[in-house]
Parts: C-alpha cells; structure tokens; sequence
C-alpha cells in the first residue's frame, strides 16, 4: 500500500499508479513556446523562463515580473506568452489572487478587442486556478472552452495547451477515451512545432496513460522517448520526470530491479536541478517503492523527507501524496492511530478535486491496509465506496460514449446535407448556363439524386436499426450464458469455462513475502426443502436472492460466486493461505447472524460449508478440478450429517501421494479417524443470538467416534 505521483490538475494517484509531472499549469508555458520565433532578446529570455519555471517556480515569477514592462511593448504573441507564463508562476506559488486579477485583465481586453486567442488565454489561467484549488471538473470545463476559441482563432500555440490540459485532466478522472484523443491532438501540435519539450511533456502523459491501460510495452517506448526529448531539449526537470514513469513502467512489467534503479537516477538527475518540488517528487516516489518491498522504517523516512520539502514549496499534491506513504509506513509498523489520521488528511485532500479513478485508487488501497491491520468494518467500508466510485466512472464512459456517437451522427448527417447543397448549387448554376437545352436534364438528374439520397438514408437508417437490435441480442444471449437468471450470480457453465481457460490456477503476482492460495468452498443452505413447504416456493426464490446479496457484498468483487446448482453456491476466490477460515467465517455470520425478512415473514438461514486451500498441503501443485471439487462436497456432506450451520475445512492431507489422496475421496471422515486428513471446523452463528463463529481446529485431536463431532470434541 503506497501513493505515487503523476502529473494531474492538483494531487496525484495513490497507489502504485504512476509519478507527477507538474501540474495542469505546466502547459501554459509550454502553450507559447513557438509563439515567439522572433530572435530578440526578449523572446529568448521567455524560452529559458520557460524551460525553468516549474522547478524554480519563485525564480521565475520575480523574474517575469521584471520583464513585464518589456512583454507590454512587444508584439502580440509574444505579449501573450510573456503574460501566460506569469499567470502560471503566479498559481505555481500559490498566489491564485494575484492570477486571477491577470485573468480578469486579459479576459476585459478580449471583450474590447474582441480577440478570441486573448480570451482563450484568459480561459487557461482560469482553469489552471480551478485545477489548483481542486476542482478539476471546472478545469476540464474552461479548457475545452478555450479550446474552441483556440480553433476559430487559428492559434496553435493555444491549442496545444488547451489539448494537453484536457488529455492530462480527462486521465486523472478515468476518461481514457477522451484522454487519448486530446493527447494525440497535443502530440501532433508539438511535433509541427518541433519543440522537444513539449513532446517530452505529451509522451510522459501518454505512458502513464498506457500504463493505467496495463499496456507495458507502450508505456516503456513513451517514457523512453520522452527522456530523449527531455535530454535534447537540456531540461532536467523533464528527464527526471520521465525516468519516473520509466520506474513506474518498470514496476508493471514486474523488473524490481529496473524500477528503483530509474527511480534514484531520477532523484539524482532532481537534485541536479536544485529544485525542491523535483527532489520532494522524487523522494515520495522512492517511499512508495520501499512501502511495496515492506521496508516501511525507510519508507517512512523517505516520506517524512518529502513532506517537509512539500511543506516548503508549498505544494499541496506533493504534501497531501506525502501524508498518504507517511501513514501507509505507520500502518505497516503498526502505529495504526497515527497511520490512520495520516491517510485520513491524505484521502481529504484527493476529495477535493473530482478525480473519481484517483480517489477510487487510493481509498481501495486504504482499505487494504486496514485489512492488514485487522480493521475489517472499515476496510469494508473503503472497499464498498471504491467499488461506489468505479461504477460512476463505468456510467460515466457509457454515457461520454454514447454523447460520443450521437454526436458522430449529428456531423455525418449535416455533412451530407450540405452535400446535397452544394450538389444543388451546381445543378442552378448549369441551368442557368444552359437554360433552352439542359433545363430538363438537369432537373432529372436532380430528382434522381433525391431518390437516391432518400432511398440509401432509408437502407443506412434500418441497417443501423438492425445492429444496434443484433448488438442488444448479443448482449442478452452472453449474459443468459453466463449467469443464473434468478440471482444474477456466474452459473456452472461459466465456472466450467473459467477452468478450462487455466485462469483459476494463474496466481497474480504479489510483493515479497506473500503466501497465496487459491480458496474454494462449496455451500449449501441448510433445511431449504422445508422453507420452500412451509412459505412456498415464491418465497424460497426470495430467499435464493437475498443469499446470493448477501454472498456478494460478503465478498470481494474479484472473488467468484456461483450458483452451483438448486440451493448450493459454489465460491472461488484467492486470498493468502492463512486466511482461507476467515472467507468461510465471513460466509456463515453473513448469512445466519440476521433472518431474512420478506412480504413480513421471517425466515431463519444457516448454511453449510465444505472449503479447501488450493494447493493443499503439504503438495505445492493444484489438484484436478474434479478431485478438489470432489473432496470440498464431502467435507460439506460432514458439515450437513454433523448438525449444519458449520463449516469443514480441509487443512492438509498427511502426506502428498495418491494413496492418502484416493482414501479422502473415498471416505473423508474415515480417513481424518485414521490421520490422514487435518481438518478445520467453523461453527456458524446462532440465528437468534448473531453469535459470530468459532473455529475449532483437530490437528492434534482424536478423530470421532461416530459420524459426527464427539460430544468432547463440541464446542459449548
């Protein structure tokens, strides 16, 4: 559990997500790099300001103050980008005051002049003072703004900024559609501009756009590009910046090694640059890197470093990123308190700017750490609000794409209407040309146009009808395939084609350290047959629902439930493998601590459960899919013959050969009375009391007697 910085409007990502680059801002200067070609020497003085504005934030801004005088003589253009890079030293030392009297300014003269590239930059230091007191949806707003008054006007410059400051703003809130348009169109502009800086700054976006897209390879060739261009434009803030996202990349392509190797040569390429902003990015980033290495004494550090340089710079991404390693560092000491109110400050400051996917990131990676701390009630609920957040984002790209198409149509249809008018024009012109003899040609040739043009609107409009009817038939045919119709949960034809693709035996790839284990537990509601005599079977599907809920919000979302068959759910989910017993704990309180309550009946659940670890020790490779799902029914069956509302657990056979293996399939009980299985018994909660379960272990205990637990061997 970390918290990197990228380039965003104000904060960065949490969690393994990438590094910063500067803030939104960072385009206006780069927005009128090639707005000053003359050779005088003010325009070379903006260029060097330029080039170190966001390292020497406080430099530069005492530096253009002077030359103030000086952009008010000059041409234009030049004007213009004399008075945009003031604008964004003013917000980059966060005199937002004093940037938003400039943008007033600018925005009376446009109205005066009716100058649109003059308002348009009025528009961009708004939106970058918007972006750094975190609203980044009004920041989005104004940009796209500017943007068009960047096209009607003609202004390339502008129009580079306003395209990186949307791509850049559109990825921190999960936009990656829009995001990748608006970077292409920025990338372009630079390269006709052949400004190597602004590349750098465009290719650093695009890899860490690639990256939250797990596209390893083409997250690596931007990162690399943008070094060179960083390198050939002599700008050390942008080469330490891209040998950031290189570490990051380097992270995702699972090179260790690599990763930190990139991230201190950047540290040390910040330090060259005697920028504290750098040097503070820079040391968050390695804090990261130790956190995910469970190094958390040096993380902390690191951290505790690049917090007090924060402080200094006043920056608040690098401040609020800071807090969040700090109290990652102190959950991992188990300084919980102290941890705890760290990421707490930390989570406050993301909320602040509407970046829905970085505060879905970072509050997921919270609920991890209580996790491991053993804070599950609210780790529970970080988790639900992640998966709250990631579904505003999913709604959101379905509705951005459907705008999106609507909008397609819109420009296809009034192309060809205007077309068609053109077409008409040449037709009047003709007659007018020819009027004795073409007259009746023409105005035949016209009206077969218009059939024509009537019957292929007709064709294209039930073709487009028949795809989208075929495209929902589609849908319906997939999801009827896959899931039970009645609880909306996987059904047996999906889970049989899940294991024949090989997934369930992919382990995904954790720190150092972990112990993973794949879990399966197959669970059976207990007297189900008798609920559906006494309420009847309306009531009995309502009871399958509302257990399938509660299965779900029991568990996690990457977790796999199944509705196996009738009243048995079948669960596969990874976990670490001394965790297996507390799924199926989870399970049993979830399910018999409270009745179910429908149309006013009350209906008292318990369920049985038979689980495994996968591998089952002490073997180090999976079993067949038959055998383990064979030997979790028959510890079901011993959870069902022995009282219900209890969970077996096989915990390891004696030895890893097939005869002990073939005498638990034969008969698991006989073979736990004779020592050859280990078992776990998990006791559910009364239905009345909500007592949570016990765990009862038999590793070093007799077997029983008889076909249940003996009486000594019960819990009271």
């Amino acid at each position: 559990m970390s918290a990197r910085l990228i380039d965003r409007p104000l904060l960065a990502p949490p969690a393994r997500r990438g590094y910063l680059l500067p803030r939104i801002v960072a385009a206006l200067a780069l927005a009128f790099a090639c707005g000053a070609h003359a050779d005088d020497g003010l325009a070379v003085r903006l260029r060097s300001l330029e080039a170190g504005l966001h390292g020497h934030p406080q430099r530069a801004r005492s530096e253009l103050a002077a030359l103030a005088p000086s952009a008010d003589a000059a041409p234009a253009a030049q004007r213009r980008y004399a008075y945009a890079l003031y604008g964004q030293a003013h917000v980059l030392t966060g005199n937002t005051a004093d940037a938003a009297d400039l943008a007033d300014r600018l925005a009376d003269e446009a109205a005066r002049t009716h100058d649109p590239a003059t308002e348009a930059t009025a528009l961009l230091i708004r939106g970058a003072i918007e972006s750094a007191i975190g609203d980044a949806a009004r920041s989005a707003a104004l940009a796209r703004e500017a943007h068009a008054l960047a096209v009607r006007a003609g202004d390339n410059n502008l129009r580079y900024w306003a395209a990186l400051s949307l791509g850049t703003t559109a990825r921190t809130r999960g936009h990656t559609e829009a995001a990748m348009a608006s970077l292409q169109e920025a990338l372009s502009l630079a390269d006709a501009a052949d400004d190597a800086y602004r590349r750098s700054s465009v290719l650093y976006q695009l890899a860490w756009l690639q990256h939250g897209l797990r596209n390893g390879p083409a997250a690596l060739a931007a990162s690399l590009a943008a070094y060179r261009d960083g390198e050939a434009a002599r700008s050390a803030y942008a080469m330490a910046n891209a040998r950031m996202a290189e570490s990051g990349v380097m992270e995702l392509l699972g090179r260790p090694a690599r990763e930190l190797a990139a991230m201190e040569e950047a540290l040390a390429i910040a330090r060259t640059s005697r920028s504290e902003v750098a040097e503070a990015r820079a040391l968050v980033n390695l804090s990261d890197i130790r956190l995910r290495r469970k190094q958390h004494a040096e993380a902390l550090d690191l951290a505790r470093r690049s917090l007090s340089l924060a402080r200094t710079a006043g920056d608040p991404a690098l401040v609020a990123t800071s807090k969040a390693n700090a109290g990652f560092a102190l959950l991992g000491l188990s300084r919980v308190a102290e941890g705890k109110r760290l990421v707490d400050e930390a989570v406050t400051e993301y909320e602040r700017t509407g970046a829905t996917a970085e505060i879905a990131e970072l509050v997921g990676e919270y609920g991890r750490g209580l996790e491991q701390v053993g804070d599950f009630k609210g780790a529970l609920a970080l988790f639900h609000r992640e998966r709250k957040l990631n579904d505003e984002i999913a709604i959101q790209t379905r509705q951005r794409a459907l705008l999106e198409v609507q909008e397609k149509y819109e420009t296809d249809r009034r192309n060809q209407e205007i077309a068609l008018l053109a077409r008409e024009n040449e037709v009047k012109t003709a007659e007018i040309a020819n009027r004795v003899v073409m007259q009746r040609i023409w105005w035949l040739l016209a009206g077969l146009f218009a059939i024509s043009f009537a019957v292929v609107t007709v064709l294209y409009r039930k073709l487009r009808q028949t795809n989208a009817l075929l495209a929902g038939k589609n849908a319906e045919l997939s999801v009827q395939s896959t899931r039970d119709p009645l609880t909306a949960l996987y059904n047996r034809r999906y889970f049989q084609s899940f294991v024949a693709s090989g997934d369930a035996h992919r382990q995904p790839r954790r720190g150092h350290g972990d112990n993973l284990a794949s879990a399966l537990l197959l669970i059976d509601i207990d007297h189900f047959k008798e609920t559906n005599d006494r309420f009847g079977h309306a009531i009995g599907d309502a009871v399958l629902v509302a257990v399938s809920d509660r299965l779900r919000a029991t568990l996690r979302d990457t977790d796999i439930v199944v509705r196996w068959g009738g009243e048995e759910f079948l669960v596969y989910a990874t976990t670490g493998a001394d965790r297996v017993d507390d799924i199926a704990a989870r399970i049993l309180r979830a399910i018999s601590a409270q009745p179910i309550t429908l149309d006013g009946q009350v209906v008292r659940t318990t369920m049985s459960i038979g689980y495994m670890a996968m591998p089952l020790p002490p073997a180090t490779t999976p079993l067949s899919w038959d055998r383990a799902i064979g030997l979790v029914d028959m510890a079901l069956y011993m959870a069902k013959v022995n009282g219900r509302n209890r969970a077996y657990g096989i915990k390891r056979l004696v030895r890893d050969d097939d005869e002990v293996l073939a005498a638990a399939e034969r008969d698991l009980e006989h073979a736990w009375q004779s020592g050859l299985v280990e078992l776990h018994v998990l006791y559910g909660p009364s239905p009345a009391s909500g007592v949570s379960a016990n765990v009862s272990t038999f590793e070093d205990a007799d077997p029983p007697r008889a076909a249940g637990i003996p009486a000594s061997r019960r819990p009271p």
